[in-house]
């Protein structure tokens, strides 16, 4: 039989010692530049996040939300930046095109413009700074302005565009520049993306002096910057002129929230993630299906254990999409410490670069929250004014006998759910180390067709499909996120083990 050549990726373990961060490679090492100036996990979670918002802002930035698990001395909490519609929001605020015409990833229908998926007025409020600064309050260990210098740095003085971050931008180019500001700021003249190093030609340097400048005064005046200042003031006055529905007032009322986590048991293990509208209870509840079974009797990416994955995923997502609203670009990190404090943390900006909206002076971009409501009236995820969305963020903790032992999560919208199943069953059914964990083959299924990734044999989709799965086969390469991109860091006795993706950007890295 012939065969064609596969592109294979693949990536090695770190190990460290003491302290260990994941997510994307600048990003992680500003994490570990504060581990190594003696901040705790938090001080450098909260580095890694801000300094994402630089460099990788198509999933995550000041304009953001986020939800943030933590564990420390025995004990767990987390940490709610979720948005919510402007207060000025009606059911009736978006004209429908009519007939069956849907858009975008939840199949509403479309919309005029598609003003509910871009622009300004698909802008609602940010949470990630308010989250934040109380978790670092509750937390933090070095000053709060400490945490924002290598942000400030890599936004102030630049950073050479990467490979994957030309392809990124070059991929949305007719969405930002949509919005002048974002053309001017992320776009060399003329309306190409910055140059990565090709070996021909010298590598280009992003600089966002706006930006930096947003980050300098919620170092200075902490999250009131945002929420009550002049910062805030100016993206809403900025949104409402082009047309939006964000005020001053939206701004003012919005409050974090910090919350008990949600806790499963899982072969012997305390699984904590996000209670609420996250994609939290949707991990929960593929687990205590799967814990009904013992996929240990059942061959890793055989047919027999891709089939009860799946028929679990489908049972919790089929809770789930009765409301029906999640978030598809996102950003994600792990960082554990040398006191064995964990922090995972999942932000996003909603859509690629959420609105794709940047307020005039300002360098952020605004998440398009109105994106994840339905725009008919009288249903169930019609928009209210004030509504919070729900959002498919889900940091998770694995605890055995009460000491942490894995530290994982993913962006990728609704795939963030069956991705964290996935290496949560690898590490724990499997006996997997991090990197393995994180970059095996996957599946997803929401109850319609079950995707298989094109890494898992002929012969094992055929057993799928004899099984009554309607197959859908997917090639995950650098850029698709069919099957999200988790991360984790794995924790004992011998020190930190951390793994990433393997198809993907990103590093573990640690000292």
């Amino acid at each position: 039989m012939a065969t064609k050549s596969e592109w294979r990726f693949t990536r090695t373990e770190a190990a460290a010692p003491n302290a260990m961060v994941t997510a994307d490679p600048l990003p992680a090492e500003a994490g570990l530049e504060i581990l190594q100036a003696g901040g705790n996990a938090l001080d450098a979670a909260l580095a890694t996040a801000f300094a994402l918002g630089v460099v990788a802002p198509i999933g995550s930035g000041l304009g953001g939300i986020a939800g943030i698990l933590i564990w420390r001395d025995g004990a767990a909490t987390c940490f709610d930046g979720s948005t919510r519609a402007p207060l000025a929001a009606r059911p009736e605020m978006f004209e429908l095109t009519g007939g069956e015409v849907r858009s975008g990833m939840y199949g509403w229908p479309a919309v005029k413009g598609d003003h509910n998926v871009e622009g300004p007025l698909s802008a609602s409020v940010p949470g990630a700074v308010a989250a934040y600064e109380m978790a670092h309050r509750r937390f933090g260990k070095l000053p709060w302005a400490r945490i924002f210098e290598p942000a400030i740095r890599l936004a102030r003085d630049g950073f050479v565009m990467d490979w994957y971050g030309t392809l990124v931008f070059g991929a949305y180019a007719a969405r930002l520049h949509r919005s002048a500001e974002a053309k001017r700021v992320y776009f060399r003249e003329g309306g190409a993306p910055y140059r990565p190093p090709t070996g021909f030609e010298p590598a280009e340097r992003l600089r966002q002096p706006d930006l930096a400048r947003s980050l300098e005064a919620i170092a200075r005046g902490g999250a009131k910057a945002l929420y009550q200042g002049e910062l805030g003031a100016a993206i809403a006055d900025d949104v409402r002129a082009q047309g939006g529905i964000l005020t001053r007032e939206d701004f003012r009322a919005f409050e974090a929230v910090e919350r008990e986590p949600l806790c499963v048991d899982y072969r012997g293990h305390e699984v904590l993630t996000l209670p609420g509208l996250t994609g939290g209870p949707t991990v929960a509840r593929s687990l205590e299906h799967l814990a009904r079974e013992d996929l240990r009797r059942h061959e890793q990416l055989g047919a027999e254990s891709l089939h009860r994955i799946a028929v679990a995923l489908r049972a919790a997502f089929g809770e789930r999409l009765t409301t029906m609203a999640d978030l598809p670009n996102t950003t994600h990190l792990n960082v554990v410490d040398r006191g064995r404090m964990c922090v995972s943390l999942t932000a996003t900006l909603g859509g690629g670069f959420g609105s794709a909206f940047m307020a005039k002076g300002t360098g952020v971009l605004i998440t398009n929250g109105m994106y994840w409501f339905d725009p008919r009236p009288g249903r169930a995820n019609s928009i209210a004014p004030g509504k919070r969305v729900l959002w498919a963020g889900a940091p998770t903790i694995a605890l055995r006998d009460r000491r942490p032992v894995l530290v994982c999560g993913a962006p990728g919208g609704r795939k963030i759910m069956s991705a964290v199943v996935q290496t949560l069953t690898n590490a724990i059914d499997y006996g997997d180390g991090p990197q393995d964990a994180t970059s095996r083959p996957r599946v997803h299924d929401e109850g319609e067709m079950l995707l298989v990734d094109s890494r898992i044999p002929e012969s094992v989709r055929a057993a799928l499909a004899a099984k009554g799965h309607e197959i859908d086969v997917k090639v995950d390469d650098v850029l698709a996120t069919n099957f999200a991109r988790p991360s984790a860091i794995a924790i004992d006795e011998n020190g930190l083990r951390g793994g990433v993706e393997g198809t993907k950007i990103g590093i573990a890295v640690g000292y």
